[in-house]
């Protein structure tokens, strides 16, 4: 592969970019004469940016986030906002880039394949994130587009992968990169070993600071149930602020600020109820919140998944924003083999279902076994940069 030219990533979302992320790193680390360049075409790119790599524009955070499909609503705001400029901008990117391109990945949706195939027309690898056979089939239309553009498809599950071959396409499954995009480093948080632990993923948009109020209601009935003994552990994503999660809740809860010692834990704040519950906010700490904790309250899209790929129990309920409704959540319960318990929006159900799990070992075990096998093991992200690598090469 010539130094002149280029790897071409193109990823339409926060939990996509993430992924993107990994491969990349496996490549770099390998292949570090590689050159890498990113188009995100959802959102602002942020993952990319610890990453000695060109990220090509513009990258704007708009309404939706995103989450369009099925919503009239948020696609008018999102056009309002000035989506079609936008968008325009960066097929003009990508036409710009085409004589220096020698490979495209795609990461997410058909969206990019068809996008790559009109406006650039290189050959392409694509990392289908956002289907699975355990929800329903991809479309004709889009194994047809599948067959046509991609030089090779990977699939994020071996069932997904078996019925796109039997379509002739070449489909592969390599593992899911999901599972590299966490660390867990055996942070206990000063947590002793007897004690259950509830983890906390609220998700990583704006509307998770709302879900924390009836997260929180929720945490304040199981403290009580439990009589105090049981602790809590919020992972709270790099994109929201600790400090603004005391405007949005009621003026019971108190925020107090940890020590060093908890600091350097990852501890960034606490939150304290009138009862006494304490919840520790962490950041950067994901892998070791989920890893230490029992039962997870999840009401985000990657971090559900990861969580149940680590054997954890997930409690979620549907918000009123784009991404977390009912049908998405029916839908990650689907792909993840029941292992997501989806309740209403409201503290008392959301109680009652943690403390069902937490009691019922039989239960916990059959998840963690279930969760493992759905999301499978790390190390897919190298296997993924090497064929990416080895089809490059095979370009002529």
């Amino acid at each position: 592969m010539a130094k002149s030219e280029s790897i071409l990533f193109l990823s339409n979302g926060h939990a996509e970019d993430i992924i993107a992320c990994s491969i990349i790193d496996a490549l770099l680390k390998e292949f570090p004469f590689l050159k890498i360049k990113v188009l995100p075409f959802v959102g602002d790119g942020y993952p990319y940016r610890r990453l000695n790599i060109e990220i090509l524009g513009p990258c704007r955070i708009m309404p939706s986030d995103g989450f369009i499909a099925g919503n009239f609503f948020y696609f008018l705001r999102d056009l309002r906002a000035g989506w079609l400029k936008m968008y325009r901008e960066k097929i003009r990117n990508l036409k710009e880039e085409k004589d220096g391109v020698k490979m495209v990945v795609c990461v997410g949706d058909i969206f990019l394949v068809l996008t790559s195939a009109f406006f650039i027309k290189k050959p392409l690898v694509f990392i289908a994130t956002a289907k699975s056979d355990y929800i329903r089939e991809h479309y004709l239309i889009e194994k047809w587009i599948m067959r046509k553009f991609c030089r090779v498809v990977i699939a994020r599950d071996k069932k997904t992968a078996s019925s796109l071959k039997d379509y002739g396409i070449n489909a592969t499954y390599l593992g899911n990169p999901m599972m590299d995009c966490l660390e867990v480093t055996g942070e206990v948080f000063g947590i002793k070993k007897d004690v259950p632990v509830v983890g906390i993923v609220p998700g990583s948009r704006k509307e998770a600071y709302h879900k924390l109020i009836t997260i929180l209601c929720a945490v304040r009935e199981i403290y009580l149930r439990k009589r105090g003994k049981i602790s809590f552990l919020l992972a709270l994503s790099p994109s929201l602020n600790a400090g603004k999660i005391v405007n949005f809740l009621k003026n019971e809860w108190v925020m107090g600020n940890p020590g060093y010692k908890e600091r350097e834990r990852g501890v960034v704040a606490y939150l304290i109820s009138p009862e006494g519950a304490l919840v520790k906010v962490t950041q950067g700490k994901f892998g070791d919140v989920v890893n230490l904790s029992r039962v997870i309250i999840g009401t985000a899209g990657m971090a559900n998944e990861q969580a149940v790929g680590l054997g954890k129990p997930v409690v979620a309920f549907p918000g009123k924003g784009p991404q977390i409704t009912e049908k998405f959540l029916q839908n990650q319960r689907k792909l993840l083999g029941g292992c997501v318990f989806i309740v209403k929006n409201d503290a008392k159900a959301i109680a009652s279902r943690v403390l069902s799990l937490l009691d019922d070992s039989n239960k916990l075990c059959e998840i963690a076994k279930i969760g493992r096998e759905r999301m499978g093991a790390p190390g897919a992200s190298l296997k993924i940069a090497r064929l990416i690598y080895e089809e490059s090469i095979r370009v002529n």
